[in-house]
């Protein structure tokens, strides 16, 4: 089953599938400390979600667009298969742009960038959704 990339995007778990890992490419620019993040998170029982793949046009090859880091840490640990959303490529553009790198960033800018700007999207996330329980934490916090 292949999905639009807004819908696979925003839910990969809802369209996922499993797919075979030699069948999958993913880019070499990862953050190892990331990497390793995942693989104790996953030795620790956490389920990982989806990742999004973009399908070879003619043949059963994809690409990772979505989840480099979620990839690598399942295939270091052995995975034969991966859970995965599939993204409809009718020209084999995405395809050929995703295998190549283009759209995973330079580790730097997912280390020094990326993984802030989640954590400040997580920060105020939980604040509009409890801000007593915010309030509370920092209310408890001493400074030295």
């Amino acid at each position: 089953m292949m999905v639009t990339f807004l819908k696979a995007y925003t839910n990969p778990n809802k369209y996922a599938q499993y797919i075979i890992t030699k069948q999958i490419v993913a880019d070499i620019k990862v953050d190892l400390d990331g990497v390793n993040r995942l693989i104790n998170q996953i030795e620790s029982g956490r389920e990982l979600k989806a990742i999004v793949i973009v399908k070879h046009p003619k043949k059963e090859y994809y690409a990772v667009l979505d989840g480099h880091h979620r990839f690598w840490a399942q295939k270091i640990l052995g995975y034969n298969k991966i859970k995965c959303a599939v993204i409809e490529d009718i020209f084999g553009i995405g395809f050929h742009l995703t295998k190549n790198g283009i759209f995973q960033p330079d580790p730097k800018i997912t280390k020094y960038i990326r993984i802030p700007l989640k954590r400040i999207y997580s920060y105020i996330s939980e604040f509009i959704d409890e801000p007593e329980k915010i309030i509370n934490k920092m209310n408890k916090k001493k400074f030295d």
